[in-house]
């Protein structure tokens, strides 16, 4: 069953974009920039190196949110959330709260990366050597200061720690960061102070990006299909954590209708 947890701040309060659009849904505090806005406010950031962690929330951060207080806490804490998934659009427009659009991670951090600025980019996370080959790429338009796929065993103490130096040493104002949720999210807190500028949460963005993993045809993408494709290519990594989490989003946004649709008539009576 699931635990539903009491948020620890009041995220809406947090210095944000500013935006038309806010969504807040069952502990996520969305702005509605679209991607170009979005690319343009982080690259902002970077060039002031001014600090934010932003994170791409998509149904399965909806679940963590629900499950975990320490994945709840980092979440919130995020100085900009930006909806990943299509099912969190699509519950932003079925509640009257429409976001504008998706901005995927993916597409997000291209842009960086593949853009003209020219930032001290960090990266850091990926599978085998993902890591590795996007810093070959981001070096056509940027300065690449630190490369870490963080493999096993990086969360000990003792590399952790190194980790931490080596960030502050390197003081990127661009930082990638993909992990996982909620790891990224929770390191992205504790290496906040040590950078100058944004750290991303990108997921899967980095081994994407790199090459090592496929991404949808555009056509899929355009319908929302994305999870579809991903969950076709890895069924075994992916089909729980899709149930749960689709299982989570479907109750919750049930939910959030039902009590708003008690509360019309109160609402027309007054």
């Amino acid at each position: 069953m699931t635990q539903v947890v009491e948020p620890v701040n009041d995220p809406a309060s947090r210095a944000a974009p500013e935006s038309l659009t806010k969504f807040e849904f069952q502990g996520l505090y969305l702005t509605g920039l679209q991607l170009e806005a979005a690319v343009e406010w982080i690259s902002a950031q970077a060039r002031a190196r001014k600090r934010a962690v932003v994170v791409t929330p998509n149904i399965n951060h909806l679940h963590l949110v629900q499950t975990s207080p320490e994945a709840r806490e980092a979440i919130e804490r995020a100085d900009l959330q930006l909806a990943d998934g299509w099912p969190i659009v699509a519950a932003s427009r079925i509640l009257r709260q429409p976001l504008p659009g998706r901005v995927a991670g993916i597409d997000l951090v291209q842009r960086l990366v593949d853009g003209e600025p020219g930032f001290k980019v960090a990266i850091l996370g990926g599978p085998a050597d993902a890591a590795a080959r996007l810093a070959d790429r981001a070096r056509l338009h940027n300065d690449v200061v630190l490369v870490d796929g963080l493999g096993p065993g990086w969360d000990s103490r003792e590399r952790r720690s190194r980790l931490a130096q080596r960030v502050a040493d390197a003081s990127p104002d661009l930082t990638l960061l993909g992990i996982g949720a909620p790891q990224q999210e929770i390191l992205a807190h504790e290496l906040n102070e040590l950078v100058a500028g944004p750290i991303i949460c990108c997921g899967a963005a980095i081994e994407v990006l790199a090459g090592v993993r496929p991404r949808a045809p555009r056509a899929l993408r355009r319908l929302g299909l994305e999870w579809a494709f991903r969950l076709a290519i890895e069924p075994r990594r992916l089909a729980r954590r899709y149930l749960v989490a689709g299982s989570t989003y479907l109750w919750l946004l049930v939910n959030a209708l039902r009590l708003r649709l008690l509360r019309r008539p109160r609402d027309l009576a007054s």
